[in-house]
């Protein structure tokens, strides 16, 4: 089996959903933000974006994956920021390691989970569903070009569901 790399918009189910197949396939389980989160304390995440900028933050993304990558003797799954595609050494590094699944929900349910948790740096406050409905088409046509496999996620009701289903979709990915 090879490397899966999980990628996807903001809040789509990135990290539950790797996890929860990682569990099932008795593999690690990492998240990009918490590699980055070891190099850039005692910032967030959010903070180090916000203060430090969009190439600093790429550069300390790519930086935490590779060593990590280069770290695993075993296959592993990994969840990445919702930002992913913009950094192309950073995916240039997983489609090298691995395969690159795309978690794909519908746009209309996505503003709202995002904003139950505060408003992303990469929104206009002013402007949200039209500074969403820009990322969003922009990431999802990045994310739909450099997928390996895009799984559909619709509006998941049961994690142990919405994990078979991807378990089927992942077919000879995972065999």
């Amino acid at each position: 089996m090879q490397n899966l790399f999980i990628l996807g918009i903001k809040h789509s189910g990135k990290t539950t959903f790797a996890r929860l197949l990682a569990n099932h396939l008795s593999l690690t389980s990492i998240d990009s933000d918490d590699l980055i989160l070891n190099c850039i304390a005692p910032f967030t995440v959010r903070e180090y974006y916000k203060k430090f900028g969009s190439d600093e933050f790429k550069k300390q993304e790519y930086a935490s994956v590779k060593r990590f990558i280069r770290e695993q003797d075993h296959p592993f799954i990994m969840s990445l920021g919702g930002g992913a595609c913009d950094n192309k050494a950073l995916i240039e590094l997983l489609k090298e390691n691995g395969k690159l699944i795309y978690l794909r929900r519908n746009e209309e349910e996505m503003l709202p989970v995002i904003l139950k948790h505060g408003i992303p740096a990469f929104l206009d406050e002013n402007n949200l569903k039209s500074s969403f409905h820009e990322v969003y088409e922009r990431r999802d046509k990045a994310y739909s070009s450099l997928a390996d496999k895009i799984i559909e996620m619709g509006p998941y009701r049961d994690r142990g569901e919405t994990l078979s289903m991807m378990i089927n979709a992942l077919g000879d990915f995972i065999a």
